[in-house]
């Protein structure tokens, strides 16, 4: 199983222009809102129609504008589910499944796989139910019978998750495994929620204003991402501007803070970024007289606030009209109230000059 996409399509004010290749594989397509990402799934499912490229799923040609191919999205077979599901209100559950299937069967053949599709995923009791009388949870189970009862080639998802509460989203990230695992396929899977995708996923695609960023396993593309899209969409809260200061010294234009990297610093480097929870209270007092410690900054606490395990820290950089505030996460758990940052306080913190990452672009 695999896809090969290369496509070009403009919309006003926005041009796409992606390179996608994936084989039997789970893959992210990880971005801000409106980088494309949606738009690519529609293009491959055949909902939209890219000006030039080509489209190739397991060996058919979907889309060739050179060669003038353009299948239907019926002839293409394609599964893509969106996060409101789009079950058909009039239809029961069990016609809802029988929808996508192949009409080549009998009536009767329809219904019994429609049944065993649905109790894949444990809901075979609701067939003759109608989607108004479900759950968001329950039409996802739906929708999820209704992609693999119709054998798709190739299985597509756009940010289905995002409208469920944390409870329903995990169990539901459950079924989905679930699905991976039954299914031999390629998946695409949007998402801006890099947690979800760490999850769900093997690979990540990083788009970034109608093109592909950056590309590689989730351990490679979250361990050490090579763009400042990259570094913000893998969670970096702390990102800067960046010019080099030395062979070994890169300067933060937006914090005013030159850091000593330990590691040759590229001449073309352009932004840097520090995740907050690679931040740490600097304790060391050192001999007197002695240089202070390198990448240690005295910093002013501009607010805290409390999340269940950790504490959510806004720092001021030294530079007085800095663009924004830095960001350090504390974890609270059994950690009394007097040791942990207050707002007013004035801290010496340190940066782990290798958790720093460098990028280009």
């Amino acid at each position: 199983m695999s896809i090969l996409a290369d496509i070009k399509k403009s919309y006003p004010g926005f041009t796409l222009d992606v390179q996608i290749e994936a084989g039997s594989e789970r893959v992210a397509l990880l971005g801000a809102s409106g980088c494309g990402k949606s738009c690519t799934l529609r293009c491959i499912a055949g909902v939209e129609t890219p000006d030039e490229g080509r489209i190739v799923v397991n060996g058919t040609t979907f889309f060739d504008s050179k060669r003038g191919i353009n299948l239907t999205p019926q002839q293409r077979r394609c599964a893509l589910m969106f996060q409101n599901y789009q079950l058909f209100p009039h239809l029961t559950v069990r016609e809802n499944v029988e929808a996508g299937m192949a009409r080549a069967a009998s009536a009767d053949e329809r219904a019994e796989a429609a049944r065993r599709c649905l109790a894949v995923f444990g809901v075979s009791e609701l067939d003759e139910r109608y989607p108004l009388a479900l759950s968001g949870g329950q039409q996802q189970r739906v929708a999820l019978s209704r992609m693999i009862a119709a054998r798709p080639g190739i299985l597509m998802f756009d940010e289905p998750l995002s409208a469920l509460d944390s409870y329903l989203k995990n169990a539901l990230e459950q079924n989905l495994l679930d699905l991976f695992s039954a299914a031999d396929r390629t998946v695409l899977y949007v998402s801006h929620d890099i947690d979800e995708a760490c999850r769900l996923c093997e690979r990540i695609i990083v788009m970034h204003d109608g093109r592909v960023e950056e590309e590689g396993s989730v351990a490679a593309v979250v361990g050490a991402p090579r763009s400042l899209a990259g570094l913000r969409l893998t969670g970096c809260k702390n990102t800067s501007a960046a010019e080099k200061a030395g062979p070994t010294r890169v300067r933060a234009l937006d914090w005013g803070m030159t850091f000593e990297m330990g590691r040759p610093v590229p001449d073309d480097v352009a932004h840097l970024g520090i995740r907050a929870t690679h931040i740490h209270r600097d304790d060391s007092t050192g001999a007197a007289g002695a240089p202070a410690r390198q990448n240690s900054f005295e910093l002013a606490v501009a607010r805290v606030s409390d999340a269940r395990f950790e504490r959510v820290v806004l720092l001021d950089p030294p530079r007085a009209d800095a663009p924004s505030r830095l960001t350090w996460k504390v974890g609270t758990v059994d950690a009394p109230e007097g040791s942990l940052p207050h707002e007013g306080d004035v801290l010496r913190l340190h940066f782990d000059a290798s958790r720093i990452h460098l990028v280009s672009r």
